[in-house]
């Protein structure tokens, strides 16, 4: 799941920043993260040190550990494990962490990409290409991205979020045939392009040294401006 933007975090020091740019910069070169010790090995610090360092990137959501470990698991939009969101841009290949993260990616790297993924409903496979947030072709020809959690709910288990809960669907009529069998679950559909609008603010500069979050109130005003109104995007 792409990202909040929390207000009263601190800024981030100068130590967190670099750091932050090297995992991106890892996962962007080699498609995986760096480990701990490379971080050490980098940076000339201790273990101590760099998991301090670490916990500094989760506490502003900047990255996710693998619970109970030092291990990076998310860099969102980048996973370190294999999901059923990829994303291909030239010759590399990527695991997103959902499907807001397969539209994320491409926003951020500003650069074609093919999404691959696969229908929640049916697991009917789906390819989508991107160019400048707009879908040059796909198949099947107009998949759905449906978010089953509101904003205000994505960090109190993000794993769950990205795993389960914000997914594709070949169509709006896979995606109504499987609301009808999960009855009272709510939430919000985008076609890919409304996906990208959405995620433009929390995605655009985010490989930049100085990337920073917009404030609530300019994200919500933004999302206002484009038509996300509902309870649903506001945290």
């Amino acid at each position: 799941m792409e990202a909040d933007a929390i207000e009263g975090l601190p800024m981030m020091n100068s130590d967190l920043k670099t750091l932050r740019k090297y995992i991106f910069d890892r996962f962007f070169e080699h498609s995986v993260a760096p480990t701990l010790e490379e971080v050490m090995q980098h940076f000339r610090v201790s273990r101590k040190e760099a998991y301090s360092r670490f916990k500094g990137l989760e506490s502003e959501h900047h990255i996710l550990l693998v619970p109970g470990t030092q291990r990076i698991l998310m860099a969102n939009p980048y996973s370190a494990v294999t999901t059923p969101f990829r994303v291909r841009i030239g010759e590399r290949r990527y695991f997103a962490n959902c499907a807001w993260d397969t539209v994320s990616m491409h926003v951020m790297l500003d650069a074609e990409a093919t999404v691959e993924s696969h229908c929640h409903h049916c697991a009917e496979s789906i390819e989508i290409s991107l160019s400048r947030g707009k879908v040059g072709s796909s198949i099947p020809p107009m998949p759905m991205i449906f978010l089953s959690m509101p904003v205000a709910k994505w960090y109190d288990n993000l794993i769950n979020t990205c795993s389960n809960n914000m997914v594709y669907f070949a169509s709006e009529g896979h995606m109504k045939d499987w609301l009808a069998s999960n009855p009272g679950l709510e939430g919000e559909s985008l076609t890919v392009e409304k996906m990208a609008e959405v995620c433009r603010p929390l995605s655009r500069g985010r490989m930049e040294l100085e990337y920073e979050r917009p404030p609530r109130e300019e994200l919500m005003a933004y999302w206002d401006s484009i038509g996300m109104k509902s309870e649903f995007w506001d945290f």
